[in-house]
């Protein structure tokens, strides 16, 4: 967590002392994102369900469009998710599955380092709404909303091949209730219904 508010921190502070488009490269030139891209990725996860914790590892796929400093995407992800008696104190209580995510967002491309004309690298910063659909398989069920606030960076060839090899990490707020704490504890763990504030990390490419 330390690590990620430190990141913010550092891509908000290089956004406030220059934009993207301010001409970084020696031509003066600005690139923006394409018009269209697809990407694909490795996806990490974590939060809290019921005051404890879940994780999982999966794939992801995003569809983009992009707008000069502005790209506008659409994302899926599938990945496994569970926790075990040392995350809830329970001896025998190991719990495993599938999560879905599918989503929206926007990125906004803060700040372009372009040593020459062929490619460069970038920071950008984006935000995300979804929803989350938990298939446990001890038979437990679970949908919730999210509301993703995240940075990254990426290095991105501007001539062919287009591609992008792209790192980002989020933090991720949802909603919880007793409901929820039910369907994923079975009742056998604390029942704590506040939010929870979790995390989501991935590594991939773009073209």
């Amino acid at each position: 967590m330390r690590l990620l508010l430190l990141a913010v921190a550092l891509s908000l502070a290089t956004t406030a002392t220059a934009r993207a488009d301010d001409g970084d490269d020696e031509d003066g030139e600005f690139v923006g994102f394409p018009s269209r891209s697809i990407g694909i990725s490795g996806v990490g996860h974590g939060s809290y369900i019921g005051g404890i914790s879940e994780s999982g590892f999966g794939l992801g796929l995003e569809l983009a469009i992009g707008r000069g400093r502005w790209q506008y995407f659409g994302e899926s992800t599938l990945a496994s998710t569970g926790y075990s008696s040392w995350t809830t104190g329970i001896d025998d209580m190991v719990v495993t599955g599938k999560m879905l995510h599918g989503g929206a967002g926007v990125r906004w491309l803060a700040r372009q380092f372009r040593p020459d004309s062929g490619g460069g690298f970038e920071l950008f910063l984006l935000s995300a709404l979804g929803m989350q659909r938990f298939y446990f398989n001890d038979g437990g069920r679970l949908t919730r909303p999210e509301l993703a606030l995240g940075t990254g960076f990426q290095v991105r060839l501007y001539k062919r091949p287009k591609l992008a090899i792209r790192v980002d990490i989020r933090v991720v707020f949802t909603p919880g209730d007793r409901d929820d704490a039910l369907v994923a504890c079975r009742g056998r763990c604390d029942m704590d219904a506040g939010a929870s504030t979790g995390f989501t990390s991935s590594f991939g490419v773009a073209w």
